[in-house]
């Protein structure tokens, strides 16, 4: 991968930790200012500066988090859901502003695609969670922080685009403005953007003998436009009162085509093509509303309301044709998912001589309606049974925490928090079920500074994975009811995954923080793991998720930034990062397995070159996964 990035402007981020003052390029120093912000963090965290993120020119997020130690996304040509620390994304927790966002995947992750690397001001990555934290990222959490969170006056425009051989032409173009008129600030972030991704792949399928058996020819081309509007107001009613404002919408559509090819055993034909044409679209609609009390001796209080809405709506339109290209059948289909979520949430933060105190609760309900509609013309409407439901979970969290400074140089930071949840889900033939649950997560992280240039860092804290909210209706659809081809079906009787997460680490710094070395060791135990199981029902076989067992993994994570000054060439930085693990599952059938879908090890390395005459960093850089063997 190469590209260019050149930096518009220069002004100071605003920060959720310490605040930091940079004098200069920001390009040149924006890596500084990722060590000095984790270096300062109570926690393992890793934070990625907007002039890190689009040192590639403005793509989506996605790409741009490619870079990161550990992060890897479900194909090399996808960028969507997020999976650190190589297992699946339903551990990895996505927040924007420090806020979960809705999103039509039902594992209760975020589709990072959707947004433009120009609109984000920094990511942090969160290894190991502190209470004040959802307790949702069992491998990690991933907070975008918004460009429309920094009020300081400035004007970014940002104009790219490209070309993709044999997919076609891309684009985007983004706005920034802060400023301010008295009392009010005001910040409005706003872009569009083309992208495009092609997934085709052929599969050619050989029997025991080594003889060709058929297989797949597979073209797999998709479109996506997108709108992205985030405006953020601030009103200063007093020296100790502040109201915030964060309405915002989001707009992608997708149009992808999808054809298959059947071959023939020989390979050397197709006996039937299926054409479909799938429009995917996707909308968000926001409304944050905060009020800040600044109490000065007494600490901070933050009384605040987050109201989303959303929905998904899917039509597909599928053609087929015999393998002398004679037309036999159109197939439609429909899927509609409509989601609500309502959080309002308190939260205090005060500081009493070593100690940084906090403490909040909050109350959020959301619900997810599904419906769907399947129709081969001439033929009588059908739906998907287990598809066409409804959800509604309200949670309750409380949770206390303080941070300690204990000598110079030593930090303890340690909190818990309680979460309840009460799921209910009702198929379509209107029978509900409902579960509650009650967890205490508690969480304790030690920074201990060694040298002035070398810290060390160890955290422990109990995360949950929550059930697919797709798979807790219990209706079941699909497949023959045999064991080589099962019903499925969902599962309301789910309870969270619970993972007990160990991180520790080492961090050197060099040449005046503009190098680092990272030496970095984690473990997770599973409790109570969710994985589909079949089993008989009656005289069928049905798959479910269950909570079948336990689990573990551990790695090892290795992080480098060094410029090649020894080479008098102090403009240029050398950069890489690799990522192994192992795991282990008790298998239902016997013995222990791998996790599914698991790569063992994720390495990045890179070259960038600042041009500081002309404010802009030219790189290169490669990514690589590694393969793996599944047994399931």
């Amino acid at each position: 991968l190469l590209g260019a990035a050149t930096a518009a402007t220069a002004a100071d981020a605003q920060e959720t930790l310490a605040p930091l003052i940079v004098e200069g390029d920001r390009v040149a120093t924006a890596a500084e200012e990722a060590i000095t912000a984790k270096r300062e963090a109570p926690n393992a965290v890793t934070v990625i500066d907007s002039e890190q993120l689009n040192q590639f020119g403005d793509q989506p997020l996605g790409d741009a988090l490619r870079r990161v130690p550990g992060v890897t996304f479900g194909g090399a040509n996808r960028a969507r859901e997020i999976q650190l620390r190589a297992i699946g994304d339903q551990y990895t927790q996505v927040l924007i502003n420090g806020r979960p966002m809705i999103d039509g995947n039902s594992r209760r992750s975020v589709q990072v695609d959707r947004i433009p690397s120009s609109l984000v001001e920094r990511v942090e990555i969160i290894r190991s969670p502190l209470a004040s934290l959802d307790g949702q990222g069992a491998a990690g959490t991933v907070n975008i922080i918004l460009k429309n969170t920094n009020f300081a006056p400035r004007t970014d425009i940002g104009v790219g685009g490209g070309y993709l051989e044999e997919n076609g032409w891309i684009g985007d173009a983004t706005f920034f403005q802060a400023g301010g008129f008295g009392a009010l600030k005001y910040s409005f972030a706003g872009g569009v953007q083309r992208q495009r991704r092609n997934e085709s792949k052929d599969t050619y399928v050989f029997n025991a003998a080594g003889l060709p058996n058929g297989g797949e020819l597979g073209i797999n081309e998709r479109e996506y436009n997108q709108i992205n509007l985030l405006p953020s107001l601030e009103l200063t009613l007093s020296p100790q009162d502040i109201l915030r404002f964060e309405p915002s919408y989001l707009y992608t559509e997708e149009d992808r085509d999808d054809i298959k090819g059947r071959l023939i055993n020989s390979h050397l034909g197709t006996d039937r093509t299926d054409d479909e044409f799938r429009n995917r679209v996707r909308e968000n609609f926001g409304i944050y509303g905060g009020w800040v009390r600044d109490m000065e001796k007494s600490g901070v209080f933050t009384l605040s309301i987050d109201q989303q809405w959303a929905r998904e709506d899917t039509t597909r339109d599928a053609s087929r044709f015999n393998g002398a290209g004679v037309f036999q059948q159109r197939r439609l289909r429909t899927e509609d998912v409509e989601l609500e979520r309502t959080n309002p949430a308190f939260k205090y933060e005060g500081k009493f001589d070593a100690h940084a105190v906090a403490f909040g609760f909050d109350f959020s309900r959301s619900t997810r309606d599904e419906d769907n509609s399947d129709v081969t013309v001439g033929g009588a409407p059908i739906f998907t049974p287990n598809r066409r439901f409804d959800v509604r979970e309200d949670r309750w969290n409380v949770y206390v925490q303080d941070s300690w400074q204990l000598a110079e140089g030593t930090r303890l930071t340690g909190g818990l928090r309680l979460e309840n949840s009460d799921t209910r889900t009702r198929d379509f033939n209107g029978v509900g079920t409902s579960v509650s649950e009650t967890f205490l997560l508690p969480s304790l992280h030690v920074v201990q500074r060694l040298q002035e240039n070398t810290d060390f860092r160890a955290g422990i804290a109990r995360t949950l994975r929550r059930p697919d909210l797709r798979e807790l209706t219990p209706t079941i659809s699909d497949g023959t009811g045999t064991i080589a081809n099962p019903f499925i079906g969902g599962n309301p009787d789910q309870t969270p995954e619970s993972v007990w997460g160990l991180d520790t680490g080492f961090d050197h710094y060099f040449m005046e923080r503009k190098g680092i070395v990272s030496l970095n060791a984690f473990a997770r135990k599973f409790e109570d793991k969710i994985e589909a199981l079949s089993e008989l029902e009656g005289a069928t076989y049905v798959s479910r998720p269950r909570n079948v067992g336990d689990g573990e993994l551990y790695g090892v994570e290795l992080e480098g930034r060094v410029p090649l000054e020894i080479l008098r060439l102090p403009q240029l930085t050398l950069w890489g990062n690799a990522t192994w693990v192992h795991t282990e599952l008790d298998d239902p059938n016997g013995g222990t397995r791998r996790f599914a879908d698991q790569h063992d090890a994720v390495a990045n390395i890179g070259l960038d070159y600042h041009v500081e005459a002309i404010r802009t960093t030219f790189g290169v850089s490669a990514n690589w996964a590694s393969g793996y063997d599944q047994r399931i």
